[in-house]
């Protein structure tokens, strides 16, 4: 159970980078905002960092 959620985490850490990268390349075209473009970065981030760190206590 603890595997299955781990991969969730990670599955969803993914997707928030890669909608960062998305709206961080079609910057122009979309007219994206630069505080959503970080806060997926950070929250991506941050949800891939604390999968890493939390097993470890």
């Amino acid at each position: 159970m603890t595997q299955i959620l781990w991969i969730g985490v990670c599955i969803v850490a993914v997707g928030l980078l890669a909608t960062g990268l998305y709206f961080h390349l079609r910057r122009q075209a979309l007219g994206s905002d630069p505080i959503l473009i970080g806060s997926c970065y950070l929250s991506g981030a941050g949800l891939l960092a604390g999968n890493m760190v939390l097993p470890l206590f």
